[in-house]
């Protein structure tokens, strides 16, 4: 029979560390009790189900708007793993059109406390037999093109923890991660644990969190909520990922968002911390023999909302980071104090970056994820609000404003835009739902949530 505990002891929030999650000293009493009384179970009956929705924690879409990749933590240990579940964004948009034309799909029924949105089960818009497992308490996706349509997914998971990597079959419409059939836990070659792949190497530091995929310039660079370190992933198309090197910031400060400022050779990498105001900022060097490894481009400050002190008190507990279609300007969330704030990180005559404070604005406490979308209005910003429920979204020109704010559900932890789709889509971590929000500027229902994926019907 499976294992199963509180959920309110168990189940991982946002940037929990795992102490906070769950006492270690209970979690092994509860294990070892569980063996004393010689409990079994099949797999079967400790398997995450493949087509519902559990603790979401990332998602992201595909390229070409046809698919999103929706990660689940089993959060509260119910199951033995987690799943990279996949979304068809065609079914999504032909429900949504339909909706908006006032035609509820089939099982689907509108919300009783927001009239306006539409309720559906997950499994209609899950793709059968494209699912994976992976380890519990993974927190973010990362999206590779490895051309043809066919794409590769970095997963940091941090109960293992590893970097777990898989492809996504465009003809066969599944993800693959195992020489195995069917709903299949990912297996060890898809999991990076050492570097270079050698057991005599180091493992991977603790709490892998965050992910920033280079496609061009074939790398990917992972944050660690614990002790201030950082992994690089060299991801090369024809081959296979490997984990290359592994760098402490130096500074006991776990870090948390992770983003490129333009993609390709010459690629900047920003990354914040959760405890501390500086941004760091790494390039890739690859030498001609052997292989690569992180430089520091130093770090910068983010003081210019709360008061300017640069001592680790400003601007500090930073959860997201993105940047503009152009490269040259960044949006970074922070909680402490809470706002959204705009960086002009255009290259000086030298070719080192601005970083300078050009708009902020105030936003919700305990902010989750930021993402950009040109929206046929200009771009705009949007931030997940955990602890309201919230999504507000900026028009980030100018002095900086907040254009709406909607409610989209408990716990909106990530986020991703489908931009020709003119949608976003929310994991809803407390929910178990998906929201997906109408961000189409001209739409009558324009900033609010018309499809409620998964979640109480």
């Amino acid at each position: 029979m499976p294992i199963t505990t509180d959920a309110r002891a168990t189940t991982r929030g946002p940037g929990q560390s795992n102490l906070v999650a769950m006492d270690l000293a209970r979690w092994v009493a509860v294990a070892l009790t569980a063996l004393a009384f010689a409990c079994t179970a099949s797999e079967s009956e400790v398997r995450p189900p493949a087509d519902t929705i559990l603790f979401p924690t990332a998602v992201a879409v595909s390229p070409d708007d046809s698919v999103a990749f929706l990660v689940t933590g089993n959060s509260d240990l119910s199951f033995d793993s987690g799943t990279v579940q996949v979304v068809d964004l065609a079914v999504v948009g032909d429900v949504v059109t339909a909706w908006k034309a006032g035609v509820a799909a089939a099982g689907c029924s509108s919300s009783v406390a927001q009239p306006s949105t539409l309720v559906c089960p997950e499994a209609p818009f899950l793709i059968d037999n494209a699912a994976v497992r992976v380890g519990n308490f993974a927190s973010a996706v990362g999206v590779q093109e490895l051309g043809g349509g066919r794409l590769r997914l970095l997963v940091p998971v941090r109960g293992d923890p590893s970097l777990t990597w898989m492809e996504w079959d465009p003809a066969a419409r599944r993800l693959l991660c195992t020489s195995g059939q069917g709903f299949a836990l990912c297996d060890d070659a898809h999991r990076l644990t050492r570097l270079r792949s050698d057991d005599s190497q180091p493992a991977i530091p603790d709490e892998p969190y965050g992910v920033y995929v280079d496609s061009e310039a074939e790398f990917a660079i992972v944050s660690h909520f614990a002790l201030g370190t950082m992994s690089l992933i060299d991801t090369p198309r024809a081959g296979i990922p490997v984990l290359t090197d592994a760098v402490a910031t130096g500074i006991n400060a776990g870090l948390s968002g992770v983003a490129g400022r333009r993609a390709g050779s010459d690629n900047v990498v920003y990354l914040q911390s959760r405890n501390n105001d500086r941004i760091f900022m790494m390039t890739v060097a690859r030498p001609a023999t052997g292989t690569p490894f992180l430089v520091s481009n130093g770090f910068f400050f983010q003081n210019g909302v709360g008061g300017g002190d640069t001592l680790g008190g400003t601007s500090a507990d930073s959860r997201g980071i993105v940047f503009g279609s152009d490269g040259d300007r960044a949006y970074m969330v922070n909680r402490s104090p809470p706002s959204l704030q705009v960086l002009d990180t255009s290259l000086e005559a030298t070719g080192v970056p601005t970083n300078r404070l050009i708009a902020s604005t105030d936003i919700c406490r305990k902010a989750t994820s930021v993402v950009v979308a040109a929206t046929g209005a200009g771009e705009r910003a949007y931030v997940t609000c955990y602890a309201t429920g919230e999504l507000y979204s900026i028009d980030p020109r100018g002095a900086t404003s907040i254009e709406a704010t909607t409610l989209v559900g408990r716990g909106p932890i990530a986020s991703a835009v489908a931009p020709t789709r003119r949608l976003l889509l929310i994991a809803n971590f407390l929910d178990n739902s998906v929201a997906v929000v109408d961000i189409d500027p001209s739409s009558p229902t324009a900033y609010h949530v018309v499809l409620q994926i998964g979640g109480a019907l």
